[in-house]
């Protein structure tokens, strides 16, 4: 299931952005006000059909190739950003019956979630106020990094977020470093012809997602972000069902689920797809491994 261990001379600085996801509790903590008004009470209506024993939403909507994309959050704590953008990018994607191509912009998340001091751009944020930002404000296209995609590409280089240095990218290091800048209502993409307003697309409500119901949800709707705790041996998975074995707690980490199976949660990571498995990982279920069940899963309904 792993691979090699960090190399002495990573930098902390970089591990620690690697989980910086929050915890609900924590940022309630902090100042008592994030989930006060987030739809945690809404309940969504399901077929009464059994969901399957095994589920993977890219076989099911073939049509949305954004279920299949890896993403790479670079050299940032932007896991919740990142994770909650792609979420949204594929639920419009399928309520469109596959019409609707582009992908939401992970960037305009990292630079403009302010909501309840609960979204801190690189240094960490919670998907909650992610989604709940796209239900109230709306988020405007953009693609990966140097795609020149959209109205507001992701503009952090991809890096190795494995032990192996010899992958196609650069290592995660301060010279990959990018500062999030201030929040702009315009496109940093000058060639993009759309204008800033007529880009944005609304959510309907954000709402969390309890363990019973993920099945249902995820085979029904699409896919839902999932966080917790990220021990050192999470990052040198590979294969297999993951489930921690080894080493100190990192902090907390946040992923996009988009199917399961006897005994497990098939979710896409953001660390681009030399990671893990083809960018995927087998995460342990029903077992509330890591603490992944117990805050629920975060996802919101697009009004498209």
């Amino acid at each position: 299931m792993d691979g090699r261990n960090f190399p002495d001379d990573t930098d902390p600085d970089y591990l620690k952005r690697l989980a910086s996801a929050w915890r609900p509790e924590r940022d309630e903590q902090a100042n008592g006000t994030v989930s006060d008004d987030l739809e945690e009470e809404f309940r969504v209506t399901y077929s009464g059909a059994d969901p399957p024993a095994e589920f993977d939403a890219r076989k099911k909507w073939t049509n949305c190739p954004s279920l299949s994309h890896i993403y790479d959050q670079g050299y940032c704590g932007g896991c919740w950003a990142v994770s909650s953008a792609s979420v949204i990018t594929d639920r419009i994607c399928i309520s469109s019956n596959g019409k609707f191509k582009d992908t939401i912009s992970a960037w305009e998340i990292l630079s403009c979630c302010v909501e309840d001091k609960c979204c801190y751009g690189c240094d960490g944020g919670l998907e909650e106020c992610a989604f709940k930002y796209y239900a109230k404000h709306g988020v405007v296209t953009g693609g990966d990094f140097g795609t020149n995609q959209g109205c507001k590409p992701y503009l952090i280089k991809p890096c190795i977020h494995h032990m192996d240095r010899d992958g196609k990218y650069k290592i995660c290091d301060s010279s990959n470093k990018t500062v999030v800048s201030s929040c702009k209502t315009e496109c940093s993409n000058k060639s993009y012809q759309t204008p800033f307003a007529k880009d944005r697309h609304f959510g309907k409500r954000a709402y969390q997602v309890k363990a019973a119901d993920l099945k249902k949800e995820l085979s029904e709707f699409g896919p839902v972000t999932m966080s917790f705790e990220v021990f050192a041996d999470f990052p040198l998975y590979k294969s297999g069902i993951y489930h921690h074995v080894t080493g100190k707690k990192l902090g907390w980490h946040a992923v996009r689920v988009i199917g399961y199976g006897p005994g497990y949660y098939l979710a896409a990571n953001s660390w681009n797809s030399e990671w893990g498995d083809n960018g995927l990982v087998k995460f342990k279920s029903g077992t509330n491994e890591c603490s992944n069940e117990e805050d629920g899963f975060q996802t919101a309904s697009p009004k498209e």
